[in-house]
């Protein structure tokens, strides 16, 4: 059996031996260690030396670790023990749970598809629910707190000196993290595919453990929140957090929904250059709709984000339960019962994964979409269909559905903008189109004529895509109105007409003919114009009339993105909520960018491994950065026996970026 043996220089504890440093942050730094008295391996965080002196740091510390340590969830890790106050060092003992952090793990995971996200969220809001039933608020959740350990880092461990005879490996794994393996199925009610169970000991699952309870408000202590450890995570900080005002368990879920649009969607919602950038963003609430950015996420799923990402209090999310709650019921929706089980499947083969999702959901979307459409539920159908054609998008039959759809909301429009025009027009309109019936009756005009005399207000529209005047009355695709149904063209499609109305003014006010909107638009520098005049977009809201309004945007005086020429299309707002934003997102695309090393020495390279650039003395590079701009640290390679060096970088989309060799 192989021993461990602390490596020098390490500081020394009583009661503890550190083997090894295993992380570093703005509070404490963290070691695996070996309990003498019970021969396991712990994790322990020892405080800054900078903050073991500050005496509110210290009471803190201490109240917040037996606040912790009361906490008993799989989805937590626990806490063991904390120091003395007799001891010269200040730490804490929770256990170890080997393995990386969920920001390294979306760092490799970028494409991860959406049910495994929210399957991850899911347990942290299990999680959260538990600690906010004890009274304890997270403050600071985030990936970096969140850990995640798959069967591959049980792999090969090292074995611990043990105080005792038989001592095994299960001993040094946290009790909430082991599974009884049985080799009969019914035994352990084990419903996962044959090729996902084994009888190997050291396979215990995907093991998700949320960390750090109380870090931020114990360096909320008068001048400790100068480290930066609370400031380091400004894109996960709700509005009220920043503003310093009350923090209570709608605070966590705002972290949570920052937390779930990145596993969905592959960034955060609220980026920008600096820290100050990011707080001012989520001060203002603007971000991309995740379904936008993704279209495989789908409405629904982006619509349960936003409710965790509600600006005001008294709209977002109440509590982790409520939004775990939405999750699971799309979840079963979609036929998933199981979120434990999705998140292993995908571990163990990210690829095969990703391959047979579709066939699961698509059915299943568009049977939803259906049931949608025919209830005349047109939003909740076009969130199904379109979700079902972004992971099937050469599935002509879904493109018909969708196209039907489209036809379906385009008919509903006309509709209500004809029931606007004012009455002498509809009475010329009605005459118009009574003398053309008269010249060639059909029965679709029979049923016309019959609903006009019903209410003379109503506008007719022909009923049948090869009737009525057109500029090409014999190709459906030139009808501005198609036929709902899917299965193919419709040629005898009834119109139900309302009845006549003896109260309501032949010309009433506009429903609806305006609409708040939030225009988002990356980079942030840009210009916009709309409707032809130049606008302030940032930290504003619109009121713009339903419809398409032009727009362009262009960034003035860099060639960093190809300048956006289009429309922004203004939808109504529900009539249950008529001052409901709508949020509109404008990404310019960048250009590809050219690296270039000047003043080196012969055979010296520049690696930023951030922007995939890797470029030689001499040489040129050209990068698709995927944003405006890139600053990070990149490595100046020498010739050996020279060391590396690290310097801060600047690369911009669009232009020539030479890059001088740092000076000795």
């Amino acid at each position: 059996m192989t021993e461990l043996s602390a490596l020098p220089g390490l500081p020394r504890l009583v009661k503890y031996e550190l083997l090894e440093e295993i992380g570093h942050g703005g509070m404490a730094t963290v070691y695996r260690a070996r309990d003498k008295r019970l021969g396991r391996e712990v994790a322990i965080k020892i405080i800054h030396k900078h903050l073991r002196g500050n005496a509110e740091v210290g009471t803190r510390f201490i109240a917040e670790a037996r606040a912790a340590a009361k906490l008993r969830h799989p989805c937590i890790v626990e806490v063991h023990d904390v120091s003395d106050d007799e001891e010269g060092e200040r730490y804490l003992v929770v256990e170890l749970c080997r393995g990386t952090t969920l920001r390294k793990v979306l760092e490799q995971h970028r494409e991860m598809p959406a049910e495994v996200g929210v399957s991850i969220t899911l347990l942290l809001c299990d999680a959260l629910e538990h600690a906010h039933a004890s009274g304890i608020i997270h403050r600071d959740v985030k990936p970096e707190n969140v850990l995640v350990e798959l069967p591959s880092d049980r792999k090969s461990l090292p074995q611990a000196r043990s105080s005792g005879p038989g001592e095994s490996r299960d001993a040094l794994e946290p009790e909430s993290s082991r599974r009884p393996i049985s080799k009969n199925r019914s035994e352990t009610n084990d419903e996962r595919p044959p090729s996902r169970r084994s009888s190997n000991p050291s396979d215990l699952g995907v093991v998700i453990k949320l960390t750090d309870f109380g870090i931020a408000k114990i360096l909320d202590a008068q001048g400790v929140t100068s480290t930066g450890q609370v400031l380091g995570s400004p894109a996960h900080m709700a509005p009220e957090q920043i503003e310093a005002g009350e923090v209570d368990g709608r605070t966590d879920v705002f972290a949570l929904g920052v937390l779930m649009y990145e596993c969905l969607v592959g960034h955060l919602p609220f980026e920008g250059k600096n820290p100050a950038q990011v707080l001012r963003r989520v001060l203002e609430g603007t971000y991309p709709c995740a379904d936008r950015e993704r279209s495989t996420i789908g409405g629904r799923w982006s619509r349960i984000v936003d409710g965790a990402l509600a600006h005001r209090l008294e709209d977002r999310t109440a509590s982790p339960a409520k939004l775990a709650k939405s999750i699971r019921d799309e979840l079963e929706a979609l036929g998933i019962t199981d979120h434990r089980a999705e998140i292993e499947a995908y571990f163990a083969n990210p690829e095969s994964y990703k391959e047979s999702l579709p066939g699961r959901l698509v059915p299943r979307l568009l049977a939803r979409g259906e049931a949608a459409r025919k209830s005349r539920d047109v939003v909740g159908a076009a969130n199904d269909f379109n979700r079902a054609l972004a992971l099937a998008p050469n599935d002509p039959t879904i493109f018909k559905r969708v196209r039907g759809l489209q036809s379906s909301a385009a008919r509903k429009r006309l509709l209500q903008r004809a029931g606007m025009i004012g009455g002498a027009a509809l009475v010329l309109g009605a005459a118009a189109f009574g003398i053309a019936r008269i010249r060639k009756p059909t029965p679709s005009s029979i049923l016309a004529e019959q609903s006009a005399d019903r209410d003379p207000r109503t506008p007719q529209v022909p009923t049948n895509p090869n009737e009525g005047p057109g500029p090409a009355t014999g190709d459906r695709r030139s009808s501005a109105v198609d036929p709902i149904d899917s299965a193919g063209p419709s040629r005898n499609i009834r119109l139900k007409f309302p009845p006549p109305l003896t109260s309501v003014p032949a010309q009433g006010p506009p429903k609806n003919t305006s609409r708040k909107v939030s225009i988002l638009i990356t980079p942030p520098g840009a210009k916009l114009t709309l409707d032809g005049r130049e606008e302030v977009w940032f930290s504003r809201v619109f009121n713009l009339r339903t419809g398409v309004h032009p727009a362009s945007v262009r960034v003035v005086g860099s060639k960093c993105c190809e300048p956006y020429e289009g429309t922004i299309t203004v939808e109504a707002p529900p009539d249950n909520e008529p001052e409901q934003v709508q949020k509109v997102s404008i990404r310019l695309k960048p250009l590809p960018a050219t690296v270039s090393l000047v003043g080196a020495p012969m055979n010296a390279q520049l690696i930023c491994a951030g922007a995939s650039v890797s470029v030689s003395a001499g040489g040129s590079k050209t990068v698709d950065l995927g944003a405006a701009s890139w600053d990070g640290r990149c490595q100046f390679v020498p010739p050996p026996p020279a060391e590396p060096m690290w310097k801060s970088v600047q690369i911009r989309a669009g232009e020539h970026n030479d890059i001088p060799w740092p000076k000795s």
